[in-house]
């Protein structure tokens, strides 16, 4: 069963919010980080939450390449370097990850 947006509760609904401003009929985001990590955090129990964030695979993995740093909500199953070049194979899990505490 798919969840809509009038389906969450009160409490969830009123912490979306938070990081979010209504311009001209219109929403827009105050607070990327903390909404990602809300997301993270509650997407799990409120599917609908997942539908706010699109994840952009080509530049999680620019990301890892350019700093070895693995994005928050993320982590890596498997890399891969071959010898006399720099190519990097990198599968990335994309599911509910509990936030660090």
């Amino acid at each position: 069963m798919d969840q809509d947006w009038h389906d969450l509760p009160p409490e969830i609904g009123a912490k979306l919010m938070t990081f979010l401003r209504e311009t001209n009929g219109a929403f827009e985001v105050t607070d990327k980080e903390g909404l990602v990590k809300f997301v993270v955090e509650y997407g799990k129990q409120h599917p609908v939450l997942m539908t706010l964030v699109q994840i952009d695979y080509d530049a999680v993995v620019e990301h890892f390449k350019r700093t070895g740093e693995v994005l928050p909500g993320m982590r890596i199953i498997h890399t891969e370097t071959h010898e006399g070049d720099n190519v990097t194979k990198l599968e990335i899990f994309r599911g509910p990850i509990s936030p660090k505490s």
